[in-house]
C-alpha cells in the first residue's frame, strides 16, 4: 500500500508536472503566432501577455477572428503537445485525491483528517475530469463547452483545496505548515475566481481592451503556476513523511 501511496502522491505527480513544463515550453516554442484585430495586436510568436494558455490547444491560429482574411495557419503540434499534457494533469489529479484518503488511513491519522479527506476524494476526481476536458474540447471545437470546463474546473479546485487543507491541519503527523501552503493558494485561487467570473470578458466577439486582455491572460498564468508550486509543496510533504514512517 505504501508503494502505491509514494507512486501516485510523490512520483506521478512531479513526473506529470515536470513534463507540462516541457510540452508547454515547446509548444509555445512552435506556437505560428496571432492577431488581436480588436486592438491593435499582432504578433509572429506566442505572447505571454497577450495569448491565454488555451490557444496552444486550438487547431488553428486566430480562431477568434472574425475577419475572413485574418491568417487561419494549421497549430497541430502546439495543439498535441499541449492538450496532451493537460490530459496527463487530469488524469494525474484523479489519482492523487483516489489514493489521497488512503494516506490517512496508511498513517492512522484522526477521524476528523480522514472525514476531510475522504471529502476531497470526489471533487478531486470532478476536478480532474474537468482540467481533462479543458484539453479534449479546445475553444475553437465549441468554445462554450471549453469556458465550461476551464472555469468549472477552477471552481471545483477551490472547494477541493479547503477540503484538502483541512485534513493536512486536522493530520496528527504531517505538519499545518503544508496546510498554510493550500490555504495562501485558496486566497489567490478566489481573487482569480473573482476576475475571471466578474472581470473583463475575453471571447469571439467580444469588445474588450488591451489591459482587459494583459489582465485576464497574466492571472491565468500566474494562478496555474500559483497551483503546480502548491501541489509540489504538497507532494515534498507527503514524501517527507513516507520517508519518516
Amino acid at each position: 500500500m505504501k508503494s502505491k501511496i509514494a507512486f501516485y502522491l510523490v512520483k506521478f505527480p512531479a513526473f506529470a508536472i515536470s513534463l507540462f513544463f516541457v510540452f508547454t515550453i515547446i509548444a509555445a516554442i512552435i506556437y505560428p503566432g496571432s492577431i488581436r484585430e480588436g486592438i491593435g495586436f499582432e504578433s509572429d510568436s506566442y505572447s505571454f501577455t497577450h495569448n491565454f494558455l488555451s490557444e496552444l490547444g486550438t487547431f488553428t491560429i486566430n480562431s477568434d477572428e472574425t475577419n475572413p482574411f485574418a491568417i487561419k495557419e494549421d497549430n497541430t503540434p502546439s495543439m498535441l503537445l499541449f492538450n496532451g499534457s493537460l490530459l496527463l494533469i487530469g488524469f494525474t489529479i484523479v489519482m492523487f485525491y483516489l489514493y489521497f484518503e488512503k494516506l490517512f488511513v496508511f498513517a492512522g491519522d484522526s477521524l476528523s483528517a480522514l472525514k476531510n479527506a475522504k471529502i476531497s476524494k470526489p471533487l478531486g476526481v470532478l476536478a480532474g475530469i474537468l482540467y481533462a476536458g479543458v484539453g479534449l474540447v479546445p475553444h475553437d471545437l465549441h468554445f462554450g463547452w471549453h469556458v465550461f470546463f476551464a472555469n468549472g474546473a477552477f471552481l471545483t479546485l477551490l472547494f477541493l483545496c479547503i477540503f484538502h487543507a483541512l485534513a493536512v491541519y486536522k493530520s496528527e503527523f504531517i505538519p499545518n505548515k503544508y496546510a498554510l501552503g493550500y490555504v495562501l493558494f485558496i486566497v489567490f485561487l478566489a481573487i482569480y475566481l473573482v476576475i475571471i467570473f466578474f472581470g473583463p470578458q475575453i471571447g469571439p466577439g467580444a469588445i474588450y481592451t488591451e489591459s482587459d486582455l494583459i489582465l485576464q491572460v497574466v492571472a491565468q498564468k500566474i494562478i496555474v503556476l500559483i497551483f503546480i508550486f502548491s501541489i509540489l509543496y504538497q507532494v515534498w510533504g507527503i514524501r517527507s513523511f513516507l520517508n519518516k514512517s
